[in-house]
């Protein structure tokens, strides 16, 4: 699947679509979510490890049966805390109002815009070329990667309306950009060949900062739970290998987490003594794990294709795969053909709905989940999916506060739509 390819929504995609406003059923908009045809085309097991509904239901059943005689009030049986989860997920987003349309925004085919955590404001990509090679943001510094000649740029601007906004990164090359959790920090990638570097900046007042390691490739650039640290991935080649590093505004050098010689990508946090969940690649395939200078402990197996740039197929559709709780995270299985919920504290690794290509995060068990014809809401705890509405459509953020999710489709060839649900209490 390539990024920024057909199979990505927001990136050339045919599919139908529905038009915005009053007229929204009349133009064969669906809420319902498919029908049980369509559901049974596209059911998938609520964990990876089992195989039927029907088992996980008999399995529960009767763990329910064996505890009910010994049980307290304060402890239900596993069928009970199913039920509710189940129940809390329905109240939450069992109810929404019609999508509306915001406004649009470029489309490069390179990467899908990310919106703030607010939901107020947007970063994309901009270019004056006909056509930027994905290997660009593994900072390649190739000039068929990174052309001599031409721009590629950041804008930031309001979620709403159609106006291109300002332009944020004042280099020749840049791109990879990233909000931090409060919105109050960016991060992206700078190609100035031979290497590549990381800039920090505050949206506020301008002020940058430039992290990285000196005269090499880094890349895929990740808030470590601040405003101010960052990991991202560094190497001689963007080819690899790469190791994961960690720094913080302020120090002059940044940390190796990762040991020499291991290929390790796309990181996702760190933990204090020097750890750092990240992907470690190993023949051919991506291992989720555990690296340290020490070693690395393996969490999951086999899931993803580390070969460049085939390793950004991982991330393409999700712009912030940490969980709120930063407990779990996303991810893009291409061998799977589906959207992996990695929940790191017990080890369990659900994956949800064959054709799933994109997703975003609404609570610390709730993702919204789009394959290529309709968007779901899924409880990533029990399994649970009701269908929202159909359309090929990028779930991008959920603003709690707000009850939004915003999504992007397609406008045009070379826009996105961005629209907005709001979800009701009941």
């Amino acid at each position: 699947m390539p990024v920024g390819g057909t199979r990505f929504p927001g990136s050339g995609v045919t599919g139908r679509r529905f038009a915005i406003g009053r007229q929204e059923r009349a133009a064969g908009f669906s809420p319902r979510g498919p029908g049980p045809a369509e559901l049974a085309r596209d059911r998938l097991p609520p964990f990876g490890v089992f195989q039927s509904r029907q088992a996980v239901a008999i399995l529960i059943g009767g763990a329910g049966l064996l505890l009910a005689a010994c049980r307290t009030p304060d402890h239900p049986s596993p069928g009970e805390a199913i039920r509710s989860s189940n129940e809390r997920h329905t109240a939450l987003f069992g109810n929404f109002e019609l999508p509306r349309k915001l406004g649009s925004v470029e489309n490069v085919n390179l990467q899908i815009p990310t919106i703030s955590p607010d939901g107020s404001q947007i970063l994309y990509l901009r270019t004056d070329r006909d056509y930027v090679p994905v290997m660009t943001l593994l900072g390649s510094p190739d000039p068929q990667d990174t052309p001599p000649e031409g721009t590629l740029a950041i804008w930031i601007r309001p979620v709403s309306g159609t106006a291109p906004g300002r332009r944020l990164s004042q280099y020749r090359w840049a791109h990879s950009p990233v909000w931090s959790d409060s919105g109050r920090s960016i991060a992206y990638v700078v190609n100035e060949p031979p290497a590549s570097f990381i800039v920090h900046v505050d949206p506020a007042t301008g002020q940058e900062h430039l992290l990285g390691v000196p005269d090499a490739v880094n890349c895929l650039p990740r808030f470590d739970g601040d405003d101010q640290t960052l990991l991202f991935c560094s190497g001689d080649d963007a080819h690899g290998p790469f190791r994961v590093f960690r720094q913080a505004l302020g120090e002059p050098e940044p940390a190796a987490l990762t040991p020499e010689g291991m290929d390790c990508v796309l990181p996702v946090l760190s933990d204090p003594p020097g750890k750092v969940l990240c992907a470690r690649a190993e023949a051919g395939q991506l291992n989720w794990a555990w690296c340290s200078l020490e070693g690395s402990t393996d969490l999951a197996m086999q899931c993803g294709m580390s070969e460049r740039p085939r390793l950004l197929e991982t991330w393409a559709g999700i712009t912030s795969p940490l969980s709120p709780d930063r407990r779990s995270f996303l991810a893009y299985d291409p061998q799977q053909e589906r959207i992996t919920a990695c929940h790191v504290g017990d080890r369990r690794v659900a994956r949800h709905r064959q054709g799933s290509i994109a997703a975003c995060w609404l609570t610390s068990e709730a993702i919204a989940l789009a394959t290529s014809e309709w968007v779901f809401v899924v409880n990533t705890a029990t399994g649970m999916s009701p269908g929202l509405f159909n359309g090929q459509w990028i779930p991008c953020r959920y603003v709690p506060a707000a009850r939004r999710l915003l999504l992007l489709g397609k406008d045009s060839a070379r826009r996105f739509s961005i629209v907005e649900v709001v979800f009701k209490p009941r």
